[in-house]
């Protein structure tokens, strides 16, 4: 009985509603957790009535913002749990319009409110992403001031970033705060990889302008683009979309994620399909298939076991262009 009681306080909980501004409650919002250290996030998605929760929490400092369909996201909230503080309770309220401040982790390498962040950063969202029907990250990163977006032909071909007017290999390409790019290369940059980034389980989309290069490398002078994947987590959910156009295009891509045991146990797991057959002069054809999963076990309330994986398989036909005329006499 002792060794129950003692592991029961050495944890602690936040919980709570989700509520629009008269007070009526949100079903299917999701709340995200950001621990500042260690880094941790955790996503949650409200019930039937409203209601949230976030169990095996440490101690200390965290973030915590909600989004849901039809409402503006709400302005993250700082949030301190002391130890064997028991279920911490905190309503979140949504405004069916306003501005809205994003928690961003790219600026600092660590989670912060967008209001906190004294560099010039651009977060694009998942809803975003689907109201624009992007589906590659190049393609939506077009938007993006102080950022030039090159592509030399259709899907599949070489495509550049420039951030602010300085070298392609001067802005860093992040995934999941990993860095991303081709070690083969003189400059070790992404840019061998940029036309084959397709939007797959995407979360969001991050974009620090300025240097990063204290915290990414060299080639983070110009800037950051930070593609984060969903975490997982909350009830089991998942989407599928196909889409078909001229050129012989098609597109498909489905996404599962989930989690159980109070959120102990998360995972997400996205694939997808874009195949252009034809092209422009029916000599274009493009293919490009990818994967990404992740799992992660709380061992403990300070300690975690994950794992990610990255995978993609790339075809593209390259015109004779211009046409070869043989040895001029």
């Amino acid at each position: 009985m002792l060794a129950q009681t003692i592991a029961t306080n050495t944890t602690a909980a936040i919980s709570g509603r989700v509520i629009d501004a008269q007070g009526a409650r949100i079903a299917g919002a999701i709340v995200t957790l950001y621990a500042r250290a260690p880094q941790l996030r955790l996503t949650a998605v409200t019930d039937a009535g409203g209601v949230y929760r976030f169990a095996n929490l440490a101690a200390g400092e965290y973030l915590i913002e909600t989004d849901a369909r039809g409402f503006a996201p709400a302005i993250a909230q700082k949030v301190s749990i002391e130890r064997n503080s028991g279920v911490t309770t905190l309503d979140l309220t949504l405004e069916v319009a306003g501005v809205s401040a994003e928690v961003v982790v790219t600026a600092a390498d660590t989670p912060q409110p967008a209001d906190e962040v004294s560099k010039a950063i651009t977060i694009i969202t998942e809803r975003e992403l689907e109201e624009r029907d992007e589906y590659s990250i190049p393609e939506a990163l077009r938007t993006v001031p102080g950022l030039r977006v090159q592509q030399l032909g259709g899907p599949g071909t070489l495509t550049s970033i420039r951030s602010r007017g300085l070298r392609n290999q001067d802005t860093a390409v992040l995934i999941d705060g990993l860095r991303f790019r081709d070690a083969s290369t003189i400059n070790g940059d992404a840019l061998s990889f940029l036309s084959d980034l397709v939007v797959t389980n995407t979360s969001r989309i991050e974009v620090l302008r300025g240097s990063g290069s204290s915290l990414y490398g060299t080639n983070a002078i110009g800037g950051v683009v930070n593609v984060v994947t969903d975490e997982g987590g909350g009830p089991v959910r998942g989407s599928v979309l196909t889409e078909g156009g001229s050129l012989g295009s098609f597109r498909g891509r489905a996404t599962i994620a989930g989690g159980s045991a109070e959120n102990r146990f998360i995972y997400s797991a996205g694939v997808t399909h874009l195949n252009t057959a034809r092209g422009i002069d029916e000599n274009d054809a493009a293919r490009n298939t990818g994967g990404q999963g992740r799992v992660l076990f709380q061992l403990t309330p300070t300690a975690t076991l994950s794992a990610r994986l990255y995978t993609a398989d790339t075809f593209l036909q390259l015109n004779d262009n211009p046409q070869a005329v043989g040895t001029l006499p």
